[in-house]
């Protein structure tokens, strides 16, 4: 079968009625857990996974990657209104989306931030349906010195991301390298900084951390603001 007859096959299994409606059904319960600090689009999949156990191969996948989509975009809901992100990849909407939502733009940001993310969705169903043959053939020829390159990269945004700013910056950085330095190394497999202890073998949890770092500050910063004004005493 070719490439294009398996996208029309795929497309059809899409569209089909009993399929729109699951996913319309997976899409709303991913929301939710997208928006629930602490839960992630990960653990809505597994949740939901012996439930399609028993569907068709078709059926079943589109309700996990509805799931899974859903998940990934309702992550922007509580970090829009509560500067904390859902889910990892939420992290740059509290950026802009909480800053809205503090000038009382809440409902233009939650928008903009679905509509892109939909947008986003299908520009990334585009290329995985007609590019990842020729992607995957270009990562299978990454040697140490491209990976080393995507490192460097990533670390050359904290300067971008820093400017005006540029101490805080580093220090956050730093602060990131750290907790990327726990657990297994990836090519030898070694324990870091594990201290001994079999639960840190798999490093920190990467959503659980994000959600200490912003969640737990903005809290003590309400907290803090609220106090001064009065409205409670400790």
């Amino acid at each position: 079968m070719s490439a294009l007859a398996q996208l029309g096959s795929a497309l059809v299994s899409v569209c089909h009625p009993t399929s729109l409606l699951f996913m319309i059904a997976g899409v709303a319960i991913g929301i939710v857990f997208g928006s629930i600090p602490g839960l992630s689009a990960s653990m809505a999949v597994a949740l939901m996974l012996p439930l399609t156990f028993s569907m068709e191969a078709s059926l079943g996948m589109n309700t996990l990657v509805a799931v899974y989509i859903g998940g990934i975009s309702g992550g922007l809901i509580s970090a829009i209104l509560l500067n904390m992100p859902g889910t990892a990849s939420s992290i740059a909407t509290t950026f802009d989306g909480y800053p809205m939502a503090q000038r009382g733009e809440a409902m233009r940001a939650l928008g903009i931030g679905i509509v892109f993310s939909f947008l986003g969705s299908l520009f990334s169903f585009f290329i995985l349906s007609f590019f990842a043959p020729m992607l995957a053939d270009v990562a299978l020829k990454f040697t140490p010195v491209e990976n080393f390159g995507i490192c460097f990269f990533a670390l050359t945004m904290v300067a971008i991301l820093s400017s005006g700013k540029m101490v805080k910056g580093l220090l956050a950085g730093m602060l990131g390298l750290v907790f990327a330095m726990v657990g297994m190394a990836p090519i030898d497999g070694t324990p870091r900084f594990t201290f001994g202890s079999t639960e840190l073998m798999a490093g920190f949890n990467q959503l659980s951390t994000l959600i200490g770092i912003f969640a737990v500050a903005d809290i003590l910063k309400s907290a803090e603001s609220m106090n001064a004004k009065g409205i409670y005493t400790v």
